[in-house]
């Protein structure tokens, strides 16, 4: 979910910070919340051109926010022409819905060291049934957990384009949708950036030795998507996320992970950290940090056509042809795994290995204990029993399932 949402989030939510000037008369209660919280997260304040109310609407002209460069991160600036919010309502307890938004000429300007420079420009986004929950003075850590989290129905935009080094990079947009529990922010996330195309001018400057081009691709178009339930209970969280990236004629590169008892008081302690500038401390975190679990973890590839065209590619580096390196795959890798002492789960990585050379369809890489193991039971195991750890960690490796 971070790795699709934070350039899209970042666009948006900053898009709909708000400032009203000192001296003005009255400030909306949810704008001033939102402004808190717009603080913590970016340690950066916006301002306007203009503020006016339309019909129960509010219209904030010309928005504008600057962070500069600071601590190795590159600076920012952010612009939008119009943002307009409505059907705002207090939903009690601080907690606040702003039932529509819309904003317009929006656009990102990143400027970092070694030419890493870059503009996002989005045209139009919007926003539904977004809640914003006001953390108040002395928050605890999981009022101030919820403060932070992105709550909203659904969140999207039209095209979107980024521009670095003189090329251009397009996307249809993306979009974002959330289904849970208003007050604490748990429920189902799901998030999509969709058909991002890296053009052919541009591949040239990233592969110049054109070995894409070999294999037919003169050009990169790929979705970027997931999906993620998150439990909040008291001071713990748990997340079971499931991420992909996938490649139009390429394949898809699949990720999945489940984690439990992660405290919420980890996430202050980050937030106060980047407040001040400095790098947060764990060493009062460390005895529940060692008590976070580990569910389970997955790495899946998905064929879907690139595989057959990279094999004969890597044939002949190695001067030989595709079905000679094919049959002899497996007794290079038996060989390899050898020092992993574990025979058992050597034969089955072999096994899936040949099928999936043979047949290039799908192979996944598991980590799957019979029960949540702790992050202390992580560390203790012994790294000259690599076997063992496979067992207790149940690795498993399965193709074209």
């Amino acid at each position: 979910m971070k790795i699709i949402s934070k350039i899209s989030l970042l666009i948006f939510l900053a898009s709909m910070s708000l400032s009203l000037p000192a001296g003005a008369a009255e400030v909306p209660d949810v704008v001033r919340v939102f402004l808190d919280i717009y603080k913590t997260q970016w340690q950066a304040e916006p301002t306007y051109a203009a503020i006016s109310e339309t019909a129960g609407d509010i219209v904030i002209d010309k928005l504008s926010v600057v962070k500069p460069a600071a601590n190795g991160q590159p600076g920012m600036t952010m612009t939008v022409e119009k943002v307009v919010l409505g059907d705002v309502s207090d939903e009690g307890n601080g907690l606040y819905e702003i039932g529509r938004a819309t904003a317009s000429g929006t656009k990102l300007e990143v400027k970092g060291a070694g030419g890493t420079d870059f503009t996002v420009d989005v045209p139009e986004s919007s926003v539904k049934n977004w809640y914003l929950q006001d953390p108040g003075e002395n928050p605890t850590p999981a009022t101030a957990l919820r403060a932070a989290l992105t709550v909203a129905e659904e969140m999207s935009s039209g095209p979107m384009t980024l521009t670095a080094m003189g090329q251009t990079i397009t996307s249809q947009g993306y979009t974002m949708t959330w289904d849970g529990d208003p007050a604490t922010g748990a429920g189902a996330y799901a998030a999509k950036l969709a058909t991002v195309v890296i053009p052919e001018s541009l591949m040239a400057l990233i592969d110049p030795s054109g070995a894409l081009k070999q294999l037919g691709y003169s050009g990169l178009t790929f979705d970027i998507e997931g999906n993620a339930k998150v439990d909040i209970a008291a001071d713990k969280l748990g997340f079971d996320g499931n991420f992909a990236y996938i490649g139009k004629d390429m394949g898809a590169l699949k990720f999945s992970i489940a984690a439990g008892d992660i405290p919420v008081a980890l996430f202050s302690e980050i937030q106060k950290a980047e407040a001040s500038g400095k790098e947060p401390d764990y060493t009062t975190l460390m005895p529940q940090l060692q008590n976070v679990t580990l569910g389970g973890f997955t790495f899946r590839f998905e064929d879907n056509s690139i595989t057959k065209k990279l094999l004969p590619l890597m044939a002949a580096a190695q001067g030989t042809d595709e079905a000679t390196m094919v049959a002899s795959a497996g007794a290079m890798l038996q060989l390899s795994l050898m020092q992993l002492k574990n025979q058992a789960f050597t034969d089955q990585v072999v096994a899936a290995v040949n099928r999936f050379l043979r047949d290039p369809q799908s192979i996944t890489v598991a980590l799957k204990p019979a029960a949540p193991i702790k992050v202390q039971e992580l560390m203790a195991l012994n790294p000259a029993a690599p076997g063992d750890a496979i067992d207790k960690l149940g690795v498993s490796v399965s193709a074209n399932d």
